[in-house]
Formats: structure tokens, sequence, C-alpha cells
């Protein structure tokens, strides 16, 4: 018996298993990855906001090719990780390979997104894909809605100030007034 126990673990040291502590040690190919992800796209990344695990990075959508129509989302990333190439930066623009949680997007740990610049072989996968993006007449709209209250806001504002303005110059009138019965 003790033989026989010997023999096995002489067998599991010479001819281990390969384990990985995570499932992305291998990375799948380019039309793997496409298959395996909700979105895909070419974002710019315009803010990075630390959260208490994670990170929201607001991006600026230049392409998609699955998945995504808005031309602003927001994406939930790993603080530690990220994108294989680390956290997002500022300014910078990526090919992003996306899950959708519910109603929010994230960069999985697993995620083979990187930097716009060493995507070369999967924007040659891609570049029969692209997905056209909502027309910007929604954020034109808001922003044109956001002016006219705004210009609505110094109307009530300047007309708030003439009532003060008046209601003041009527007391300080009386006070004269008052004063010079006396």
């Amino acid at each position: 018996m003790n033989k026989l126990i010997m023999w096995i673990v002489l067998l599991v040291f010479l001819f281990p298993a390969n384990t990985y502590a995570l499932s992305c040690a291998q990375m799948p190919s380019i039309d793997q990855a496409y298959e395996q992800y909700d979105g895909v796209i070419i974002g710019l990344v315009e803010a990075v906001v630390r959260k208490k695990e994670s990170n929201q990075i607001q991006l600026t959508v230049v392409k998609s090719f699955k998945g995504i129509e808005e031309r602003t989302i927001k994406v939930d990333e790993d603080i530690t990780w990220g994108s294989l190439n680390g956290p997002s930066e500022k300014g910078v623009h990526y090919l992003l390979f996306l899950k959708k949680k519910g109603d929010e997007w994230e960069n999985p740990l697993c995620s083979p997104s990187m930097k716009l610049a060493d995507a070369s072989k999967e924007l040659d996968y891609l570049k029969d894909k692209e997905v056209p993006l909502k027309e910007a007449k929604a954020a034109a709209e808001s922003f044109t809605t956001i002016a006219d209250n705004t210009s609505n806001l110094w109307i009530i504002i300047a007309i708030l100030v003439g009532l003060i303005g008046a209601i003041l110059f009527r007391i300080l009138r009386y006070k004269k007034r008052s004063n010079r019965n006396k």
C-alpha cells in the first residue's frame, strides 16, 4: 500500500496537470472574444472615478462593433487590474470588450481589452462589423433644454433682484420721511 501511494505522489510530481489561477490565463482569439462579450467598442476615456472596489470609467464611444449604440457610456472595472494593461487612463483610446450586468457595462478582469495602439490585428478582424451609433440629437436637445432653463433662471433672478430693490427703496424712503416728521 505504501508503494502505491509513493508511486501516485511520484507521478503527480513528474506529470503535473496545468492549473491556472484565473480562467483567462489563455486569452481567447479575437473571433472567440467577439462572440463571448456583449459589447465591443473603441472608446476614449474621458474620466476615471475611483469607487470603493472599482473604477467607473466615463467613455466616449468612437466606434462600436457590437452591442452599444450610445455615444457615451459608463463602465465599471476592477481597481487593481482593469484591462490587461492596468486600470484605464484618462485621455487614452482603448479597444474594449465589455460584459453587460443588468443596465451597466463592465470591463471584466479577463477581458482582452487593450490600448488602441496595440490592437491592429483585432481592428483588422472588426473592420466590417461596425455598428452605427445613435445620433447625438438627444444630447443636443438636452443641452438646448439646459440652456433654456438657464436663461429662464436668469430672468427669474433679475425679477427677484428688481423686486427686492423696489422694496428696499420703499423702506428707505419711508424711513427718511418718518425722520423728517420728527
